[in-house]
């Protein structure tokens, strides 16, 4: 059975900060082939734990999905212009893939984003993950011309990232 959990204590943020450590490890690797980018994966993940605070309530959220008791998934939801939200790190571990629990994930965001009183939403996404890209499509979500985001992807790999937006309103 799948569950899923809005992050509201220690034990949820250390769920997710275990989900982002493996999130940058089975990227690093894809990363360093593609793109000659060497991540060091403690350093990335730190980082981005001391971002939170932009994914809380009243603006955001960090998501967790829960299936079978354990824990399979996460993403998360932050603001980044007056009405417009912005999809981070949605990720299911590989184990629990094809289950569904992405999809769940996305609407649930979705569905915080509308509650919040976002028109938007945006997001960035790999080339090469084409399997994230097509569920987006699904949702409705459209590719668009690089947005500024926090400047997480770098300037000289913009080009080749995908970035989508979902009209909420």
């Amino acid at each position: 059975m799948l569950k899923i959990i809005i992050v509201e204590n220690k034990e949820h943020i250390n769920q997710i900060r275990n989900l982002f450590f493996d999130y940058f490890n089975e990227t690093k690797l894809i990363f360093s082939q593609i793109f000659n980018i060497y991540i060091d994966v403690n350093i990335f993940s730190e980082q981005y734990i001391t971002q939170f605070d932009e994914f809380v309530p009243p603006s955001g959220c960090l998501l967790l999905a829960q299936y079978e008791e354990q824990i399979a998934g996460c993403a998360c939801l932050r603001k980044i212009n007056q009405d417009i939200g912005e999809v981070k790190r949605m990720y299911v571990k590989p184990e629990f893939r094809r289950k569904a629990i992405g999809r769940a994930l996305l609407q649930a965001i979705i569905n915080e984003a509308t509650n919040i009183g976002y028109s938007k939403l945006c997001l960035d996404t790999a080339p090469y993950a084409k399997e994230a890209q097509a569920l987006y499509r699904e949702f409705g979500f459209y590719n668009i011309e690089p947005y500024l985001e926090k400047i997480e992807i770098p300037l000289e790999y913009r080009a080749n990232w995908i970035f989508m937006e979902l009209i909420l309103k």
